[in-house]
């Protein structure tokens, strides 16, 4: 599915588990994903992996469908979107069954509900992106972004970092240094 989404070359981005707690878990307004880790092409992407069943109320995800091809919007407060053109009530519910996989581009506008229910929801979002699409600022580094998952990473050697170790004897501090080298 990701090569079809994505291409032939593939690369993980940082990903996360999200967990509602019953009558706790709030809600997460209208969003996109973009102003987090922007990427110069947009092919950054949501694999959201359901290990529960959600639903309006336990607190699903909601999107504003065909909203991704408005590019990047201008964010307010945490990087949401102004919620007078953006209420915390529109969008599309997306009910989930345990096992269900929900992709979405990261300029899709979304938010969560809020829990309602005794129910916890709970997900992991497995974020991906085409291998050559570089991201545009240094957010979320994380040592695991740019693993590759399909295919080859072909900027591999112009985006990975560039460090040397030494060792100085038995004991002593290890010196991690810039490297000089491409």
């Amino acid at each position: 599915m990701l090569e079809r989404l994505l291409g032939p070359d593939v690369v993980l981005h940082p990903s996360k588990m999200l967990v509602k707690p019953p009558e706790k878990g709030a809600p997460f307004p209208m969003h996109q994903d973009y102003p987090y880790f922007p990427h110069a092409r947009h092919t950054m992407l949501a694999a959201s992996v359901h290990l529960d069943d959600a639903d309006e109320e336990n607190g699903c995800l909601y999107v504003v469908p065909g909203s991704h091809r408005l590019g990047p919007l201008e964010t307010a407060e945490h990087n949401h979107l102004d919620p007078d053109a953006y209420p915390l009530e529109s969008g599309t519910a997306l009910p989930v069954s345990a096992g269900d996989v929900v992709f979405f581009n990261y300029l899709t506008i979304h938010r969560s509900g809020i829990n309602r229910s005794r129910r916890t929801p709970r997900n992991v979002l497995f974020q991906f992106r085409a291998a050559d699409d570089l991201p545009l600022a240094n957010t979320h580094v994380n040592w695991g972004a740019g693993l590759v998952v399909r295919g080859v990473n072909p900027l591999f050697h112009r985006t990975r970092p560039h460090f040397t170790v030494e060792r100085i004897g038995l004991g002593q501090a290890q010196h991690v240094a810039p490297s000089s080298r491409p």
